[in-house]
């Protein structure tokens, strides 16, 4: 038989309390790290008293991190002002990451190809955060052509780089972009993205104005990684009707999905 003291339930253990707590510390870090996601955001300049309120620091607390970080190439003080902006100096040390430096790398023969072939520019994208980012460019041979920089950064959903990568990319990584976009823009209409999206799918590219150039349509075409992976980067031509190259947007769509299933498998063989 079993005893009174058996058959009582065991008492639940205390649960230890959750230390929520960072384990280390680098307060130094901290406040350089501060300024720069702070400056990365902005659209206008700041003074040194500016960014100090702005991050809920003291002028003393950010004064010599500040100078350290225009020393290094971080930030820069504006020409006849004491304001400062960010550069693109993380940006460009993140472009020496083995995968970008081996797409780029990659890429750029056979983008050089495509130019010569249709006589337009192109140039390569890949998503960050909720932006695209342009690791790379190839110029038309000829002397008039509409290019972009590289290192330039768009809104996804203010260029055909953007849009292209947002239609082709995996379903998760396709949801965490989403996300980051709300965020940024909590209006956003999901469902009329979404519609979007799958027409693009549909068509194998995007050809539609740019957002951001009037007379510019952008052309843009997915370079697509592993089954899983989805796209991992987009070949866009910025395309302007020119009387010297009347060659349509359409012919030219076909060659960018030619180049752009070149550098793909070039990428996964």
């Amino acid at each position: 038989m079993m005893s009174v003291k058996e058959a009582q339930p065991e008492m639940p253990k205390a649960e230890k309390a959750v230390d929520t707590a960072p384990k280390y510390s680098a307060p130094a870090l901290e406040k350089g790290l501060d300024i720069i996601e702070f400056l990365s955001r902005c659209d206008t300049d700041y003074t040194l008293a500016e960014i100090a309120s702005k991050i809920g620091r003291t002028k003393g607390e950010i004064f010599r991190m500040l100078a350290v970080l225009e020393l290094r190439g971080y930030v820069v003080r504006v020409e006849d002002a004491d304001k400062y902006q960010v550069t693109d100096k993380l940006f460009q040390l993140g472009l020496r990451r083995p995968k970008y430096k081996s797409l780029a790398y990659i890429a750029t023969p056979l983008m050089e190809v495509f130019a010569e072939k249709t006589r337009y520019p192109c140039h390569l994208a890949i998503p960050t955060g909720s932006q695209i980012a342009v690791i790379t460019r190839v110029d038309c041979p000829d002397p008039v052509g509409v290019t972009v920089r590289v290192g330039y950064r768009q809104s996804l959903l203010e260029t055909g780089s953007g849009l292209c990568l947002l239609a082709f990319m995996s379903s998760a990584n396709r949801s965490r972009a989403i996300e980051a976009i709300k965020a940024d823009d909590p209006w956003v209409n999901v469902d009329e993205l979404e519609a979007k999206l799958i027409q693009i799918r549909q068509n194998e590219c995007l050809i539609e104005p740019s957002k951001v150039m009037d007379g510019v349509w952008d052309i843009s075409c997915p370079i697509l990684g592993a089954s899983s992976e989805g796209a991992v980067a987009a070949l866009t031509v910025p395309y302007v009707k020119l009387v010297t190259n009347p060659i349509a947007p359409e012919a030219v769509a076909d060659h960018l999905i030619t180049a752009a299933s070149r550098i793909a498998l070039a990428l996964t063989s």
